[in-house]
């Protein structure tokens, strides 16, 4: 599999081209950061410079809006500089919506195929996005968004695989109103009979049930028919993805949000490492490197052997005192408590932890140290008959779960496994209550969170 895999990112190469790729926004590593991938189409050799130019304004008018602006330390930018045979946009001349020509046919010679005309004549998109996909594979193979900027004035833009724009005076809200689609997988809130059930888009008129349910009542949110289609519902009437030049309603930005803490952790590091050595007959430090959204959001827990601590600061200092003779397993964990989102029992639906274990021993005044970040999301939590256990991780076999009561009395429950990174727990014969929910693997603690049994 993996001789196939090869040989099909060699052949993907072949047909592919390096470009020169610039640093537009840098805030850590790429594994640490959800990278987005800005490419010109129908700038020359020459005007390379404009389309830099181009990309950074794009980029630094998308951190002006929220909820980019509360996650700007969560992203890095690049600007990739595709170099296109002729200048421009290609305008077939066939949109049914306009009396064409609204502006010259042209075809030039561009390197990504972008083009208005697909479907409207706004609709600036590519039949060649394999090309896209190329130009990806060569130069930034570890984004997560991208879009196209074509180099032309007239208004357009479109969304799909790619989001694609002009630079039109409104190209900025342009980018912006089209990652809703790529990147947050938003509908639009003006009426396009192209998308059905969205995060935005609904045909369920409940307020009790639908999916923004917990938003009704706030923000102007409401369930609002489109006009055009009365069988379907918006959440909001001002939304971003409805007009440009607004802002994204309560409902999008949770959506964005959450496509957020799907890609990257709030951690960015961590000490010690694993594999470091350190004396245990003296106080041992522990530092987790966050990445902070503006303003800081993230709550810390520590729990040493199980039992909680008071600290909620990111670094934390044990004493000998404190360890246990043999194994001792130090647990952080932490969640984002923003207010921009009001997703159900939201802080165990996207946490992540960083694991220390080390050995106290009588006779040794060095323990190494193993460590280990990882991710997990338990839901639905609340819960009724039963809830999941999600790793962004594969689990190892050994896995054992015990519930906890208010008491500390274990409460037997029956879990299986899913697939190898699903928990399955039910809980359909126990009495409403909270409870405590430790998970092991290989004879370590890695879960400790509360749930809520309805």
């Amino acid at each position: 599999m993996k001789k196939t895999l090869f040989f099909l990112l060699i052949s993907t190469f072949c047909f592919s081209q390096t470009f020169e790729t610039v640093s537009i926004l840098n805030n850590g590593s790429n594994d640490k950061r959800i990278n987005i991938a800005v490419l010109g189409d129908g700038f020359t050799a020459a005007q390379q410079s404009s389309f830099v130019s181009s990309a950074q304004s794009t980029i630094n008018y998308l951190f002006t809006k929220s909820p980019y602006t509360e996650y700007k330390n969560y992203f890095n930018a690049y600007a990739v500089k595709v170099i296109s045979t002729q200048t421009g946009v290609k305008h077939p001349g066939t949109a049914a919506d306009v009396t064409e020509p609204v502006i010259p046919v042209s075809n030039p010679t561009n390197y990504l195929g972008s083009s208005f005309d697909f479907g409207v004549h706004r609709c600036i998109y590519s039949n060649t996005t394999n090309k896209v996909a190329q130009v990806l594979a060569a130069n930034v193979p570890d984004y997560d968004i991208t879009y196209v900027l074509g180099n032309s004035t007239e208004y357009g833009g479109c969304g799909g695989t790619y989001a694609f724009a002009s630079l039109n005076g409104a190209a900025n809200e342009i980018v912006v109103h089209e990652l809703g689609h790529s990147f947050g997988n938003l509908a639009d809130e003006y009426w396009f009979a192209g998308t059905g059930e969205s995060p935005n888009k609904t045909q369920n008129s409940n307020p009790t049930t639908i999916k923004w349910k917990n938003w009704v009542g706030f923000n102007s949110v409401g369930v609002y028919p489109y006009t055009e289609s009365p069988s379907w519902y918006r959440p909001h009437q001002n939304c971003e993805m409805r007009y440009l030049d607004r802002q994204f309603c309560s409902v999008c930005k949770e959506t964005i949000i959450e496509k957020i803490h799907s890609l990257v952790s709030p951690v960015d590091s961590y000490t010690p490492a694993s594999n470091s050595t350190v004396n245990v007959t003296a106080p041992i430090t522990f530092t987790v490197n966050e990445v902070l959204p503006i303003p800081n959001t993230l709550v810390n827990t520590w729990k040493l052997n199980g039992t909680a601590l008071s600290s909620t600061a990111n670094s934390l200092t044990v004493s000998p005192s404190q360890l246990n003779d043999g194994n001792n397993t130090l647990i952080f964990s932490v969640t984002d408590n923003t207010t921009l989102v009001k997703v159900t029992g939201h802080n165990t639906v996207h946490f992540a932890t960083v694991t220390w274990t080390l050995n106290k021993s009588a006779t040794l005044k060095v323990s190494d140290v193993e460590a280990k970040e990882r991710r997990f999301g338990i839901y639905p939590n609340p819960a009724n008959n039963e809830f999941y256990i999600k790793g962004k991780q594969e689990f190892a076999k050994n896995i054992k779960l015990a519930l906890y009561d208010g008491s500390g009395r274990i409460i037997p429950v029956k879990f299986d496994m899913k697939a190898s990174s699903i928990i399955h727990v039910e809980i359909n014969t126990l009495p409403a209550g909270v409870y405590t929910l430790n998970v092991t693997e290989n004879g370590g603690l890695i879960i400790s969170q509360k749930i809520v049994k309805e």
